[in-house]
This record gives structure tokens, C-alpha cells and sequence, in this order.
């Protein structure tokens, strides 16, 4: 009698082991298990010298997520921008003579936020990283105001959210992406010049889901 107790013990132990390992299967295909995004981006910068105007940069990138939680992953993101026209008339309203050629890179890490169920899934974030740049080299270089080596590296970090909305079972569509961007370098284009940048940051492109059931 006791061996029939243990016997019928032992079945529903094994019973309930099995349910509770399909639910945790279940749990985990709930959301994907990483993101690939690609996007076209512009950033209105604000670069905190006297006599300068704010200026677009062009460019875009691309970022990949892990999650880790149906909620929270970690996102590391890469975008490249080339100056813009209003950069260009800036330097030819001071007097300046030679090309405006530059460019900035960044690449920031950090947590994502995320709604992973339903057509539209809004998302926060909270990245940080560094940013290169070589926006003044060759500008400044003929009037003897450089002061380095032709590139710049420097902090940056940003604050902000979006929305994807879901087309398919892995596919979405990124309409909006707007982000608070800080940036700042140290004085090695422009002597004395060591200042954070406020800039303001828009994306718009298409995300690939992983992992998910």
C-alpha cells in the first residue's frame, strides 16, 4: 500500500514537472529573444560655439537588442551622419575659406523597454557610449585654428522612445524614433573649445524579431 502511495506520489510530481516546464516554454516564446533594426536618422545639432547656428546631420544605422525579460533588453547601437548645407553656410558667413567636410559616428549601450504584444509596441530606452567626429578638421585647418590630430572622440548619451508597429509575424515598421542626444568634446579641433552639444534626434526605419513563438 505505502510502495502504491509513493508510486502515485511520484507520478503526479513528474505530472506537474512536465506542466510547469511547457508553461515556462510557453513564457519564454512570448517575446523575442533579439531585435535588428535599421533606420534612416537626423540629428538637429546645437554645437554651443558663438557665431554658430544649429545644423542637420544625415545619416542612419542600425541596432540589435537582446531581451532577456518580456519586458527589458539590452540594446548597443551604431548610427553614422555626413554634414549638412546649414553647416557649410555657417563657415562661409564667418570668412572661412576650404571644404566643410566632416562627419560623426556614435555608439552607445544600455537598456531597452519594450511592449513585445499587439500591432503597436511602444519602447524606451536609455543608451549610452561615445561619439567620434571630424566635422572641423579640414575646415579650420587653413585659418590655423586646429589644435589635433583631425578627429575628435568624445561621451554621449541618449534618452528617448518610439514605436514599432508589428506587419508581419517578424517584421515592423519603425515610424518614429525621437531621442534627446547629448554629446560633448574636449577642446581638440578648436583651441579653449571643450562643451556639450543638446541635440535632437529623429529615426524612422524597419525592425526584425528573433526567438519568438
Amino acid at each position: 500500500m505505502q510502495q502504491e502511495i509513493v508510486s502515485v506520489k511520484n507520478k503526479w510530481i513528474l505530472l506537474l514537472g512536465f506542466v510547469l516546464l511547457l508553461s515556462m516554454t510557453a513564457f519564454a516564446q512570448e517575446f523575442p529573444t533579439a531585435e535588428v533594426s535599421f533606420d534612416y536618422s537626423l540629428i538637429n545639432v546645437h554645437p554651443n560655439i558663438p557665431q554658430f547656428t544649429s545644423f542637420n546631420l544625415n545619416g542612419g544605422g542600425g541596432a540589435f537588442v537582446y531581451n532577456f525579460t518580456p519586458w527589458i533588453g539590452i540594446k548597443s547601437e551604431f548610427e553614422g551622419y555626413a554634414t549638412s548645407s546649414g553647416f557649410k553656410n555657417d563657415i562661409k558667413n564667418l570668412g572661412f575659406s576650404g571644404s566643410a567636410s566632416g562627419n560623426l559616428f556614435t555608439y552607445m549601450f544600455g537598456p531597452q523597454i519594450k511592449k513585445h504584444s499587439g500591432k503597436l509596441q511602444p519602447f524606451g530606452e536609455a543608451l549610452f557610449g561615445g561619439a567620434h567626429s571630424n566635422a572641423y578638421a579640414t575646415i579650420l585647418k587653413d585659418e590655423g585654428l586646429l589644435n589635433g590630430n583631425g578627429s575628435n572622440n568624445g561621451f554621449a548619451m541618449e534618452f528617448g522612445g518610439g514605436l514599432d508597429w508589428a506587419v508581419g509575424k517578424s517584421v515592423q515598421i519603425r515610424p518614429v524614433e525621437v531621442d534627446y542626444l547629448y554629446t560633448h568634446f574636449g577642446a581638440n579641433h578648436i583651441q579653449g573649445y571643450s562643451a556639450g552639444q543638446n541635440n535632437f534626434k529623429y529615426a524612422a526605419g524597419v525592425n526584425f524579431t528573433f526567438g519568438s513563438k
